[in-house]
């Protein structure tokens, strides 16, 4: 997915998280126990009644659930081998979907692409702390944004009755970045268009009719950032990743002669952290 895409995607979940937070979501209520139970019929009283210290009265989407912005984090397992503990957990938005339509955009070589509701963004709870019975501290995490298990490298032989708590200490959310700039070829071949973000003109070849101008992103962070390059204005064609897995974009110019300063759009996400530290509920999770 480019940076055109991830922008849009963005969007759409910064609307639904707008959205979630004005209109409220359902709220699903247990049984409530502390109800008088003399008003119920005798057969309602059993021994399936839960006391109410053992399981939420309310929630979202599970018991257990963390809820960080407009999402649910969700701790599905929690594992120990060796000298690992990894919990496997999944992230539920809250925001609205009902009659939301797809988000379409303009992709490489001026593909339209579409987005469903159900694949865009969630939170990023980068970093996790676990902390054990004997005062120990280890830190762990996700490998990526898209992973949904956080691993943690401890000592070998840890077992799961030591671990008193687990708390994600640093999370990130979506934040889309539309920055119009240009590069010039003698005075400034590099621009920083974010803090972290970088473009650098590589090369500009004439073809004919046609010019063809490479471009290289440069990103400090890449696991928190992901950008695409765009001509702005009139007189390009298309753009695209010059190959899988570089971040160098060939645009073609077809308006003339190319501008000394060349006008270009840098699209993509930043993830930024917001404030906050959670603690991940541990009980009835296996």
């Amino acid at each position: 997915m480019n940076g055109r895409a991830i922008v849009l995607t963005v969007v759409g979940f910064l609307v639904g998280v707008l959205a979630a937070g004005s209109i409220g979501v359902r709220v699903i209520r247990e049984v409530r126990t502390t109800e008088d139970a003399t008003s119920l019929p005798p057969e309602n009283i059993s021994s399936t009644t839960v006391p109410p210290s053992t399981v939420k009265s309310e929630y979202f989407v599970d018991p257990n659930e963390l809820i960080i912005s407009s999402t649910a984090l969700i701790p599905l397992s929690i594992q120990a081998s060796g000298d690992e503990v990894s919990v496997d957990y999944e992230l539920v938005s809250l925001a609205p979907r009902h009659n939301v339509p797809v988000i379409q955009f303009l992709g490489n070589f001026n593909r339209t692409q579409t987005v469903e509701i159900d694949d865009l963004p969630h939170i990023y709870p980068r970093r996790w702390v676990l902390h054990t019975t004997d005062g120990e501290t280890f830190e762990g995490g996700p490998a990526n944004p898209s992973a949904r298990i956080a691993r943690f490298d401890v000592r070998d032989g840890l077992s799961l009755s030591e671990i008193q708590s687990i708390e994600i200490v640093e999370v990130l959310v979506p934040y889309p970045i539309d920055v119009p700039f240009t590069l010039d070829q003698q005075l400034s071949p590099r621009v920083v268009v974010v803090p972290g973000v970088e473009m650098e003109l590589i090369h500009v070849s004439d073809q004919g009719s046609t010019t063809i101008v490479q471009v290289a992103i440069n990103l400090e962070d890449h696991e928190t950032a992901d950008f695409f390059v765009a001509g702005d204005g009139p007189g390009w064609r298309s753009a695209f990743f010059e190959a899988e897995g570089r971040r160098r974009v060939n645009l073609t110019w077809v308006g003339g002669e190319l501008p000394d300063e060349i006008p270009l759009l840098a699209t993509g996400t930043v993830w930024k952290a917001i404030a906050g530290e959670f603690t991940v509920a541990l009980e009835g999770i296996e």
